[in-house]
């Protein structure tokens, strides 16, 4: 049995696309391949000795990495005892780089469903283990203009073709977004994964605050929408909350 790594577990209130407002518990994987410059979540970006169990009176513990897929079962049981959760969210970093680890959790019938695969979208090959054990990939798009990282548009393509009818797509946009970029992506989108819903999501600081006004978020939904029918725009409504 393949250990795993993560970063952290919690339950909260999901505060992004098609779930947005749900409780779910959170498994928080550690380790990424990419560096975009408005990660929120840095703490996650590499594998470190101890993960955080947040408590539900409030406090947390730091507890040993790896991990095997008994132990987090084992802590998930005893944090959703009495709690009322809509599912599961598996985020990182970026999870599929632990793919056989994650199978392995999946498999596992008791943790919640739906379950919620968040990832960056270009490791189609280590999806395909888990893709049956999810219900929903939310799937980032990451542009140059604002992730800093170099273009993934084909990674992107062949990951939603693969992905299909169980994704949604985020975006994320700021005042450094190109509009030609927001189109491409949306034309993936259509080619690739067409029903998929698009979500603009403006970037937003440690602090709550978007960078963004209400004539820039209009004309970036117009240039995904030129191309795709449903688009939407939606902030991450957990910072808003000041909430995990």
């Amino acid at each position: 049995m393949v250990p795993g790594f993560l970063s952290e577990i919690f339950v909260s209130f999901q505060g992004e696309g098609t779930h947005a407002g749900r409780r779910q518990i959170f498994i928080r994987l550690a380790g990424c391949n990419l560096r975009c410059r408005y990660c929120d979540t840095p703490d996650s970006l590499e594998r470190v000795p101890t993960y955080r169990l947040y408590e539900r009176d409030g406090g947390s513990r730091d507890l040993a990495n790896p991990v095997d897929p008994a132990q987090v079962l084992a802590q998930v049981a005893r944090l959703l005892d009495g709690d009322a959760v809509d599912g599961t969210s598996i985020t990182g970093g970026e999870p599929l780089l632990q793919a056989e680890f994650l199978a392995t959790l999946l498999a596992d019938e008791r943790l919640p469903r739906p379950r919620l695969l968040e990832t960056n979208g270009m490791l189609p090959e280590p999806l395909r283990a888990v893709l049956p054990l999810v219900d929903v990939v939310s799937m980032d798009v990451k542009l140059p203009s604002n992730s800093g990282e170099r273009p993934l548009w084909d990674q992107h393509a062949r990951f939603l073709a693969l992905a299909g009818n169980k994704a949604y797509v985020k975006v994320l946009i700021d005042a450094g977004t190109k509009s030609d970029e927001v189109e491409r992506a949306a034309k993936l989108v259509g080619r690739e994964s067409p029903g998929a819903a698009i979500f603009l999501q403006p970037i937003t600081d440690s602090r709550g605050r978007i960078d963004l006004d209400a004539d820039a978020m209009t004309r970036f939904f117009h240039a995904a929408r030129r191309h795709y029918p449903d688009v939407r725009l939606l902030p991450q409504a957990h910072k808003m909350l000041a909430i995990q």
